[in-house]
């Protein structure tokens, strides 16, 4: 049996000038399981620089920037979060949800075109209310 020690007492960790941690159900509870590894790095991230509430006000392009990974990459990884209801996103801020009891498991095919057809609509009736 492994005795559980500090390897390096004198950099005990602390948390200083900002709040970030991980549910242990993230890992536990099967939430890690059915994610990409950019879903995963993103998530992480936001964690790392979400506030004590989850909020983060990172812009996508200094994201994708930070993470080495282009805009369109970000943009399905965040979809892939928002569908999963890991986070909630309103341009540019971002917020860290609670987890849900068990791992949303992501639409059928159908489902998800009808969703992006959804939001399609929506995107352009909000650039109509904008022009006019």
């Amino acid at each position: 049996m492994t005795v559980k020690r500090l390897l390096f007492p004198d950099r005990v960790r602390k948390i200083e000038g900002s709040f970030s941690w991980i549910d242990h159900r993230f890992i536990t509870g099967g939430f890690l399981r059915d994610l990409s590894t950019i879903e995963i790095l993103l998530y992480l991230f936001l964690v790392a620089v979400s506030d004590r509430n989850g909020l983060s006000f990172y812009h996508d392009d200094r994201i994708a920037t930070l993470l080495k990974i282009d805009l369109a990459s970000l943009g399905k990884a965040r979809e892939g979060l928002i569908v999963r209801s890991l986070v909630a996103y309103d341009p540019p801020l971002y917020q860290i949800l609670s987890l849900p009891s068990r791992p949303v498991l992501l639409p059928s095919g159908e489902q998800w075109e009808r969703r992006e057809h959804e939001k399609a609509i929506h995107f352009f009736k909000t650039i109509q209310e904008v022009l006019k």
